[in-house]
């Protein structure tokens, strides 16, 4: 039986217990099996099919398909364009064809073949939902409702509902968290891993990884590789590992470890204060505490250390500087008087105060206070900017001024 409605029609199975099969048009069809072993084929237009029960077999065609298989172990087939594709109850086979495809297995166990194109699965039971994909046929994604590993050739990875962990492969992947405590292990490739909210841990592995930690207390490992580490909200443990890493951490009190290799490390954004630790360990690295109170350790190496002309930016100790190897880069204020690059050696006084105008930092070597005064022995107070030991033989050598910013 058929019906006619503008530009689409409706075709629905002649006897609804029997086995039918079912052509549509070049219209937009709208396609009902019901019970019986069905063949739907869609033809032209943007059609819906729906199997109904049984073990039926749903052709999309061409245009923009959306199959039902419903009950019984049945075969979707998209065709050409960006298809739907749900195969509800049964053991279903999947395929999407060209274009960029929707699959969702649903229950029982399922074989899902996304074809050429970006295509997106629905994985809900591990072990039940098999995703087949060829290489070089498009940007995939899965988004899994339980633990998952992604499989040969598929690249991005989403977890939904309260799943936990996802694990990635050789490809560079993408992988997203969600509202649980999530781990994510990226595996080879450059990956790209995302905890949003919960306390996550976030393992880079090999490749040169970008690690975020979005919201909570998350810790993050980028191991292997030139490593990009972002822990986001709440109180975050960073670790580079090895090589040449950048550690941000962001708002809250956070741990930043950036291990072997030259890191860059930074433990807040403007206006973000958190009181954080910034350990460069092996290799030549740059510490940049920003807003709090922040304890920086530079580790073996020719080691910098960045701060900035604001009062209210916090205090800054620095356990343990160097003079013969480490370096204070500090931000020059407008108007201050400071010509960039190595700071002139009547701008530096060792005492507990400026002796004259010109003089600019003060190292106390009693207490181990490093301060910053804008007007030397002006009406200015001078501000304590950052904390080192006491008995140094610091000097205007190891200050370096840089550009207002």
């Amino acid at each position: 039986m058929a019906i006619i409605k503008g530009s689409e029609l409706f075709i629905f199975g002649g006897i609804r217990i029997g086995d039918d099969n079912l052509q549509g048009t070049v219209y937009n069809d709208q396609m009902y099996g019901y019970s019986g072993n069905d063949t739907l084929n869609g033809g032209g237009g943007n059609d819906s099919l729906d199997g109904g029960e049984g073990n039926d077999q749903l052709f999309g065609g061409s245009g923009e398909d959306t199959l039902f298989g419903w009950y019984g172990n049945d075969l979707l087939n998209g065709g050409d364009q960006n298809d739907r594709l749900y195969g509800e109850g049964g053991n279903d086979n999947l395929y999407g064809g060209a274009g960029n495809d929707y699959l969702d297995g649903g229950d029982g166990y399922n074989y899902m073949y996304g074809g050429v194109g970006d295509d997106t699965y629905i994985v809900s039971y591990y072990n039940n939902d098999i995703v087949i994909e060829n290489a070089n046929e498009g940007i995939d994604t899965v988004r899994a409702n339980v633990d998952y590993t992604l499989g040969a050739n598929v690249e991005n990875l989403q977890l939904i509902g309260l799943t936990v962990r996802g694990n990635g492969n050789q490809l560079n992947n993408l992988i997203i968290g969600n509202e649980a405590n999530n781990f994510l292990f990226g595996d080879n490739g450059d990956d790209t891993l995302r905890g949003a909210s919960g306390n996550d841990n976030l393992d880079g592995w090999n490749g040169n990884d970008r690690l975020f930690g979005d919201a909570g207390n998350d810790v993050l490992l980028g191991y292997f590789g030139t490593d990009s580490l972002n822990g986001g909200d709440g109180d975050d443990a960073v670790y580079g590992e090895a090589d040449n890493d950048i550690l941000s951490g962001e708002l809250g009190n956070d741990y930043l470890d950036g291990g072997d290799g030259n890191d860059n490390l930074y433990g807040d954004l403007y206006g973000q204060s958190g009181n954080d630790q910034l350990f460069g360990g092996l290799g030549n690295d740059y510490l940049e505490g920003q807003g709090g109170n922040d304890t920086l350790t530079g580790g073996s190496g020719l080691d910098s250390f960045k701060f900035y002309y604001r009062s209210d930016a916090g205090i800054d100790t620095i356990q343990d500087f160097n003079v013969l190897e480490d370096t204070i880069y500090f931000s020059s204020p407008f108007g201050s008087g400071l010509p960039w690059g190595t700071l002139s050696s009547d701008r530096f006084v060792t005492g507990s105060q400026a002796m004259d105008y010109d003089d600019r930092f003060i190292y106390n070597s009693s207490t181990g206070i490093l301060s910053f005064d804008y007007d030397g022995a002006g009406d200015m107070a001078q501000f304590q900017f950052a904390q080192l030991s006491s008995g140094l033989a610091l000097s205007a050598a190891n200050i370096f001024i840089t550009p207002a910013g």
